[in-house]
């Protein structure tokens, strides 16, 4: 499997945690409806350490630098958009760790921020992961050479070794089939 299918692949498992944070969401809008707060956890965890450290890693370390090495440009282009929207998603997952915090300590009002926080983080990463997937994919598939896509390849098991540890993608995954078995299926 090449760099640019690992990554569509990876965006496969976010698009299935966003269907689970906004199931999530809907619970909390119920009156008297429990939600499970390590559940939660868990997806911030994952929105943190995989979306961020490791995927948005691979892109911003080794695929954007590469891209703009043959010619994309950054500033301007489809790549700065890109790093916008990474930050963009970093605030809003700063925002949700915020106010599940105060949930949990007993604001109930924080509850409806959350759920505002986690809705635009689905909004932001849903269209993100489709301009990425038909715009700037395409883009790199096409541009980049054989020699540099091998080189990705290499770059991004290094980067999950060293982001994320040995076997840490892994267990991720084992979270996520009981996230999905729990609130998809």
């Amino acid at each position: 499997m090449g760099p640019i299918d690992e990554l569509k692949m990876e965006h496969q498992a976010v698009k299935m945690t966003l269907r689970v944070l906004e199931t999530l969401c809907r619970r909390m809008e119920q009156p008297g409806r429990a939600v499970d707060v390590r559940h939660i956890d868990q997806l911030l965890e994952f929105f943190s350490v995989f979306v961020d450290q490791c995927h948005h890693g691979k892109e911003e370390q080794l695929l954007f630098p590469a891209l703009e090495a043959v010619g994309v440009r950054k500033e301007g282009g489809p790549i700065g958009v890109m790093l916008e929207e990474h930050e963009r998603g970093r605030e809003y997952v700063r925002q949700m760790k915020s106010r599940l915090s105060e949930y949990k300590a007993g604001d109930a009002a924080a509850g409806t921020g959350f759920i505002r926080e986690a809705r635009g983080y689905v909004g932001l990463l849903d269209q993100h992961t489709d301009k990425e997937d038909n715009v700037l994919f395409p883009i790199a598939e096409k541009e980049l050479p054989e020699a540099g896509q091998a080189e990705l390849s290499a770059g991004f098991e290094r980067i999950e070794v060293d982001r994320i540890g040995v076997g840490r993608h892994e267990e991720l995954h084992r979270m996520l089939d009981h996230l999905e078995s729990v609130y998809l299926k």
